[in-house]
């Protein structure tokens, strides 16, 4: 009898050992999970890669910025808008009190010919192109009834006719010099008459001596 126990405690033992190596060896069998792998967009040779280029906007400042450049240009050169308002102050700062009646811009000689009236008496006053030096000046007697009169009825100055006869013109660019401005009474209505050389060509603008408005028949 002891013998058969010992032979059945054995035959147990290796079934339940077998038992654990194929439970072991089929863990082994499944196959193990892998990473997923990392994927990467491929670029086809050749083709043309986006290129970043500045924003939009910088090539519309750029162009706008060429315009008020070439506009400032025009404006300083001798003749211009800047130089004829340098001019009346050069005038007004010689004549304190007068008021300066006439501006003429001489292209030829590069020179501003002037009429001021100071204590009712006339003086001719010529200026640089630039409107900054008096370079000859003479009195020449009393002054025109008709421009005391004129001077009397006009409450815009000649530096405000000038610059909204220029600003009438600011949108074309190229060359725009002063060829001439004086008072003007039609009809009992004052004006400043300026004229301007647009371009080469005349261009000629009434500025109410009064409201300031603009008119033009060019």
């Amino acid at each position: 009898m002891k013998h058969t126990e010992k032979i059945l405690t054995l035959s147990s033992s290796a079934v339940i050992g077998a038992l654990l190596l194929t439970g072991c060896g089929g863990g082994n069998d499944e196959p193990a999970a892998e990473a997923p792998a990392e994927t990467t967009a491929a670029v086809p040779e050749n083709e043309p890669t986006a290129e970043i280029t500045d924003d939009p906007s910088d090539g519309e400042a750029s162009a706008a910025s060429g315009s008020p450049s070439e506009s400032a240009a025009a404006d300083d050169q001798n003749g211009g808008r800047a130089a004829s308002l340098a001019a009346v102050d050069t005038l007004l700062a010689k004549y304190e009190g007068g008021d300066v009646v006439k501006l003429d811009y001489d292209r030829d000689n590069d020179a501003f010919e002037a009429d001021v009236i100071q204590n009712d008496t006339k003086h001719e006053v010529s200026l640089d192109g630039a409107g900054e030096n008096i370079t000859s000046e003479q009195e020449d007697g009393a002054a025109d009834q008709d421009d005391l009169d004129e001077l009397g009825k006009a409450s815009i100055s000649i530096k405000e006719a000038i610059e909204s006869a220029f600003g009438e013109v600011s949108s074309q660019g190229g060359t725009v010099l002063l060829d001439d401005v004086s008072l003007d009474d039609d009809n009992d209505t004052v004006n400043w008459e300026v004229e301007l050389d647009v371009n080469d060509n005349d261009a000629t603008y009434y500025v109410d001596a009064n409201s300031g408005s603009v008119s033009s028949n060019n």
